[in-house]
C-alpha cells in the first residue's frame, strides 16, 4: 500500500477549512467543503484532482480503510485530528473531511453532447432537493443536470452531501437562464418537457403509448405526443411555485404526473425520480 502524503493541519488551514461554511468565504476561495464517508469515497475514485487538504480522524481510517487506501493512492495530503478536532471543523464528517476546489464551470454543449436524459431544475430553492435532484439523475444514468439561475448555491456542503457522490459522477451546469435551458435542450436534439400538475400530457398515458391527451395542448406545443423512449430533458420548476414567472411556451410541452391517493402534490426531488425511471425503463425496453 501507498504512504500516507501526511502533515500535521496548521492552525490557519483549520481556520480556512472551518470559514468555508459560510458562503461568502466559499466564493471568496473558490473552495468548499465534502463531508463523509460516502461523498469523500466518491470524490476520491472520481475527482481526486480538486482536494486541497483531507481531513481525518484515526478511527475513521481504521472504519474505512478502502478510503484510506484511495487516500494514500491518490497522494491527497492528510491530516490526521482527533473526534473533537474534526468536530470544530463540521458536525457531518463522520470522521472524513476534504476541502476542495470547486470545479471550472461546465460547458453546457460539452455537457449536453449525445445526451439522451438530461434533468433541468429551473429554480430549487432547497439544498436536499437539488442534491438529490443530482442523486437521482445520476442513477437514472442522466446525462447531465442543468441548473437554473436564482437556484440553491450547487457547492454549499450541505447540497454536496446531499448528491452522496453522484456530484463526481456527472456534468452539472449552473446559472442558466430558463430560456437558456430550454434553447440548449433543443439545439441538442432533446424533447424539452416540464414537470406540471397541470400538464397537457399525463404520464401514465405516455408509459402505456396510450391516447396521449386529457387535454388539447395550446398552439405553442407540439402535437405529437412525446415518447420516453426518445431523447428527453425533463425541465422541473420551483418546489412552491412551479413555473410560475417562467414562459413555458418555450418548453415542448407539459406532463403531469397522475396523483392516485390523498396527497396533494409531490416533492420535486420525487417528481425528478418517477420521470427519470420513466424515461430509463421506456429506452431499456426499446433496446432490449
Amino acid at each position: 500500500m501507498s504512504e500516507f502524503r501526511m502533515k500535521e493541519a496548521s492552525r490557519e488551514q483549520m481556520r480556512r477549512a472551518a470559514r468555508l461554511h459560510s458562503r461568502s468565504q466559499r466564493q471568496r476561495w473558490k473552495q468548499t467543503l465534502v463531508e463523509g464517508p460516502q461523498s469523500v469515497r466518491e470524490l476520491l475514485v472520481h475527482a481526486p484532482q480538486l482536494v486541497r487538504d483531507l481531513y481525518v480522524t484515526e478511527r475513521a481510517l481504521e472504519t474505512h480503510s478502502d478510503i484510506a487506501k484511495l487516500a494514500a493512492q491518490t497522494g491527497v495530503w492528510t491530516h490526521l485530528l482527533t473526534d473533537e478536532e474534526l468536530s470544530q471543523l463540521s458536525t457531518d464528517a463522520q470522521g472524513l473531511l476534504a476541502v476542495i476546489d470547486e470545479p471550472e464551470k461546465a460547458s453546457t454543449s460539452a455537457a449536453l453532447a449525445n445526451a439522451r436524459l438530461v434533468i433541468a431544475a429551473a429554480h430549487i430553492s432547497d439544498p436536499g432537493n437539488l442534491g438529490t435532484i443530482i442523486r437521482v439523475a445520476d442513477a437514472a444514468g442522466a446525462d447531465a443536470v442543468l441548473i437554473g439561475k436564482g437556484s440553491v448555491e450547487l457547492y454549499s456542503p450541505k447540497t454536496i452531501r446531499s448528491t452522496a457522490g453522484s456530484l463526481f459522477h456527472l456534468p452539472t451546469v449552473t446559472g442558466l437562464t430558463f430560456e437558456e435551458i430550454c434553447t440548449h435542450g433543443r439545439e441538442a436534439g432533446l424533447h424539452v418537457l416540464g414537470a406540471d400538475a397541470a400538464g397537457q400530457w399525463s404520464l401514465s398515458n405516455l408509459v402505456g403509448e396510450l391516447t396521449p391527451l386529457e387535454t388539447e395542448p395550446s398552439d405553442t406545443v407540439t402535437h405529437t405526443p412525446p415518447k420516453l423512449s426518445e431523447p428527453t430533458m425533463w425541465v422541473l420548476g420551483h418546489e412552491a411555485h412551479g413555473f410560475e414567472g417562467f414562459d413555458t411556451s418555450l418548453l415542448d410541452g407539459t406532463v403531469s404526473i397522475p396523483i392516485f391517493g390523498k396527497a396533494e402534490s409531490l416533492n420535486v426531488s420525487m417528481a425528478a425520480t418517477i420521470l427519470t425511471y420513466a424515461c430509463a425503463l421506456a429506452t431499456m425496453n426499446t433496446t432490449d
